[in-house]
């Protein structure tokens, strides 16, 4: 029998998120977003055999993460996935983040996500972030080893994010990933203009790590009036 996978689309309800540089037009905000790309996820996931729980299927918030989590827990899936995106006040800010647990020993779902993520946008070496209020905001508090596919080691900590802490206290491996900036012009672009594509690559990397061959599945059409674009960044170390 295949894996399940736990996805959360995150935010949802009165808790939109960050906004996008459309949102004015389009009224669209980060919960919009996270649903759409957790959905395409979904459908590619259950195309190759997989089961899925998800956090959210409508416009509404399911819970504090920490309950989305637990939810996640309940149903005894194999790994998590928190999908958000990310917002700032400056142009200057770009690209993906991918938070692992303190505790993850193994990482061919990160590294897969670092290195298929990356021909789409600028992409930070996959790390995780402590909930210490002493070194929460140092830039890496461990981060993924690219040739031995392992995390560095660190003292233990207990991670900065309730979604990942939730489910790691509760035996479940969970990322939570920020797919890039919709404060960003470039970013916004190419995800809206390869969303289909993106949503291949998360789920390939996940299906790929369970040792699957993974199927393509096209999904219904969802237009976007922007122009195609689509870079390859150097890596953030």
């Amino acid at each position: 029998m295949k894996a399940k996978i736990g996805i959360d689309a995150g935010h949802g309800g009165a808790s939109s998120g960050t906004y996008s540089v459309k949102t004015t037009a389009d009224g669209l905000f980060e919960k919009d977003f996270t649903l759409e790309l957790a959905l395409l996820v979904e459908k590619k996931l259950l195309a190759n055999g997989f089961s899925v729980v998800m956090s959210r299927r409508e416009d509404k918030n399911p819970g504090t993460v920490s309950e989305r989590a637990k939810k996640m827990a309940a149903e005894k899936v194999d790994f998590a996935l928190s999908i958000h995106f990310n917002g700032f006040g400056s142009e200057s800010a770009n690209g993906t983040e991918v938070f692992v647990p303190h505790g993850e020993t193994a990482a061919k779902i990160e590294a897969a996500l670092f290195e298929k993520l990356g021909g789409f946008f600028r992409v930070r070496v996959p790390f995780a972030r402590s909930n210490s209020f002493f070194d929460r905001n140092k830039t890496f508090d461990k981060k993924l080893n690219l040739k031995t596919e392992k995390f560095d080691t660190v003292s233990a900590e207990k991670d900065y994010f309730g979604f990942i802490r939730t489910c790691w206290e509760s035996g479940i491996s969970a990322d939570l990933l920020e797919i890039c900036f919709l404060t960003n012009e470039k970013d916004f672009a190419v995800y809206s203009e390869n969303r289909e594509e993106i949503a291949d690559e998360i789920a390939k990397s996940i299906v790929e790590a369970f040792g699957e061959k993974y199927i393509f599945e096209k999904a219904e059409e969802i237009p976007r009036a922007l122009p195609r674009i689509r870079h390859k960044y150097d890596v953030i170390n």
